[in-house]
């Protein structure tokens, strides 16, 4: 199956957004609180890759502030994004890196290539959410995992507040909304995978310590990173009780290739 022309277009302008949002993702990471906060999201994904994993690919890796942990972890980890500003920006964290440019929707790599894929809110940035799925499923080996986070619009106020923000911020695509929980379930099903693990993550630590070049607030707050402490531990326990979890801003998922699937590539 060829690309549509509607993906192709979205490539052309992720491209061109992401080029402008380099800097600014810089500037994200350089605040000891966000990369606390950071660190806290990477654990949360990390802990659901295999131990045997060695061959790791970071998907939509960006300026490569996660792609350095897994590189420290397994060395010679791959880094992929569309943009080639963001893997400039990496340089500084992972120098020296395998890291390739390229469309995710389209991976440049053999079948069973990787052990593990991680996917750190990037497929929301695609339209055929599908396929991009399918082609992770078949760069992994038998017996590999895919693990994601991925904006969560389970909660209709979050839902409305990212819809306004992606409407009216020229750092944001419109089409780049969330999933709700049920949903990404749904793709991850469609696309050949058996889910393993489905959690939530991100409340209050999210929203003040994540982003700090579109809310910068705690940056003027004596103590912010032991402020951010607490806020991830409340954060783990509201993300943990069954009537509040739904204030959560992201989903996490990780799948393997259902046997199905893989005797049908």
């Amino acid at each position: 199956m060829q690309p549509s022309s509607g993906s192709n277009d979205n490539a052309a302008a992720q491209i061109e957004l992401h080029r402008a949002l380099a800097p600014r993702y810089a500037y994200r990471y350089s605040f000891e609180f966000s990369r606390l906060f950071q660190e806290d999201w990477h654990a949360c994904m990390l802990r659901l890759m295999p131990a045997g994993a060695r061959r790791v690919l970071d998907l939509g890796c960006g300026t490569g502030f996660f792609l350095a942990e897994l590189e420290r972890l397994r060395p010679g980890a791959v880094g992929l994004d569309i943009s080639h500003a963001m893997l400039l920006v990496s340089e500084q964290y992972v120098p020296g890196a395998r890291l390739v440019t390229a469309d995710a929707e389209k991976l440049p790599f053999k079948g069973g290539s990787f052990d593990t894929v991680f996917c750190k809110g990037s497929l929301h940035h695609t339209r055929d959410h599908v396929r991009f799925l399918e082609n992770c499923r078949r760069a992994l080996s038998k017996d590999g995992v895919l693990i994601m986070s991925e904006p969560c619009n389970d909660n209709f106020l979050i839902r409305w507040a990212r819809y306004l923000l992606y409407r009216f911020s020229p750092h944001f695509d419109l089409g780049d909304q969330g999933f709700t929980k049920s949903g990404l379930l749904e793709l991850y099903r469609k696309a050949g995978f058996e889910v393993t693990y489905a959690g939530r993550y991100g409340v209050f630590a999210y929203l003040f310590a994540g982003f700090p070049d579109h809310l910068g607030v705690l940056r003027f707050v004596p103590g912010n990173a032991s402020l951010v402490r607490a806020m991830l531990k409340l954060d783990r326990w509201i993300c943990s009780t069954r009537f509040l979890r739904i204030l959560s801003f992201q989903v996490v998922v990780a799948g393997k290739p259902a046997p199905t699937a893989a005797a049908n590539p």
